[in-house]
């Protein structure tokens, strides 16, 4: 694919996703129809409506995932800056993870959350409970509209949650 097509490409996909996320219970040649594309346009980018969340949640976790192997690559990377920018990844996907909780798909986040792992070194139990904890806290803010405003307290919630993990929840282990 060249770059004027992938840019073709991607921007259908927006409109896909903007159209399928404001009527989601559409029929794929209604949507193909409101967005201005061909049905076939529609299914070089998904084989059906029901795939669109799916398809797109790949997509999210494949990008999310080069972004954390790049800065995991770097020495001294701290839980802080990762953390950080989870954050900003989804502010910068905001109409997806809007679109995911909606759909009530938490799914993609624990899974983000799954691929910080190997910066946190906690027992296996303590980590699937702060996984827990983590992405609750990513679900309240979601359902507060991923305002910028927070970016520091939620930063901070779940720095208190990771680095307080094993003290907390020593009993359980």
């Amino acid at each position: 694919m060249g770059g004027t097509r992938d840019c073709r490409y991607k921007k259908t996909e927006e409109k896909i996703l903007t159209v399928f996320f404001n009527k989601p219970r559409c029929k794929m040649c209604k949507l193909a129809r409101k967005i201005g594309i061909a049905r076939s346009t529609f299914y070089t980018h998904h084989h059906s409506v029901h795939e669109i969340i799916p398809d797109y949640e790949r997509e999210i976790l494949t990008e999310y995932g080069t972004m954390i192997k790049k800065k995991l690559k770097k020495k001294n990377v701290g839980i802080k800056i990762l953390y950080f920018d989870t954050l900003i990844f989804i502010l910068k996907n905001r109409q997806a993870f809007e679109m995911f909780l909606k759909f009530e798909d938490r799914e993609v986040i624990i899974k983000m959350i799954l691929r910080l792992k190997p910066k946190i070194k906690e027992p296996e139990k303590v980590w699937r409970i702060c996984v827990s904890e983590l992405a609750e806290i990513i679900f309240e803010w979601g359902e507060r509209g991923f305002s910028e405003r927070e970016i520091e307290k939620m930063i901070g919630d779940m720095l208190y949650l990771t680095l307080s993990a094993r003290k907390r929840l020593a009993p359980l282990v």
